[in-house]
């Protein structure tokens, strides 16, 4: 997959704790931020609940949209993680058993002097073909899947955990595999102006061009203009 057209993608968050006010999904804040960083425009977020058919509906859309989707959360070893799941019966791919990660649970659970629940195997399965992707921060390996020139990553919830995966395991893989591309973004601020007044007298500038994109927003005490633009390279 080297050098292929990795310019788009989604991140889904799984949890239905999210959908309560409880919760806040800061992770595709950072993730947002993250693949901006290295030129991918990030297309769609969306959160799901712990529905597994819900959920690999989800995921199917979004690898029909995105060449790069990234999920968190649900890869804990409780009935309610049905990430692993969910994502096999997208790809039409079954699960797989791998000792390996049972070894390092068992490491794991022995160099913390505590028993290991039987639950915890379920955290040993991945999803045919995938690559597993350590996580020294807790017991939820990632997986990191390609299928059809797409790239699915599979990330733990916990933000420390997250980040650090995110970071040691998928961001090389993805700089490997990114044609060149940067996004830039400028912002202005105007005062003393109402946001339709304004829009009305600059569209006519902006309104030709789809790079960059203009995006209007209204402000407390000002109307604040983003230009978001992408090329190969940066300046």
């Amino acid at each position: 997959m080297e050098g292929v057209g990795l310019t788009n993608g989604e991140i889904i968050a799984v949890g239905s704790e999210l959908l309560t006010p409880d919760r806040v999904d800061t992770n595709s804040l950072y993730l947002t931020d993250q693949l901006n960083g290295i030129g991918v425009e990030v297309r769609r977020k969306s959160i799901v609940g712990d529905d597994r058919a819900l959920l690999a509906a989800e995921v199917r859309a979004a690898l029909a949209n995105a060449e790069i989707v990234i999920l968190t959360g649900g890869l804990g070893p409780t009935e309610d993680d049905i990430t692993r799941e969910a994502v096999a019966d997208a790809l039409a791919r079954p699960l797989e058993f791998r000792q390996d990660l049972l070894d390092t649970l068992m490491e794991r659970f022995q160099r913390l002097n505590r028993k290991m629940a039987d639950n915890n195997r379920r955290q040993t399965f991945v999803v045919q073909g995938a690559e597993s992707l350590p996580n020294p921060r807790g017991t939820a390996a990632g997986q990191w899947i390609e299928d059809d020139g797409r790239v699915a990553t599979l990330l733990p919830g916990p933000p420390h955990e997250l980040k650090a995966m995110f970071e040691a395991e998928c961001l090389p893989r993805l700089i490997r595999r990114l044609p060149p591309q940067a996004i830039r973004t400028r912002f202005y601020r105007v005062a003393c102006m109402g946001e339709s007044d304004l829009d009305q007298l600059i569209s006519p500038v902006y309104r030709p061009f789809e790079n960059p994109v203009t995006t209007i927003l209204a402000g407390l005490g000002d109307i604040q203009i983003h230009l978001r633009a992408r090329a190969a390279t940066a300046p």
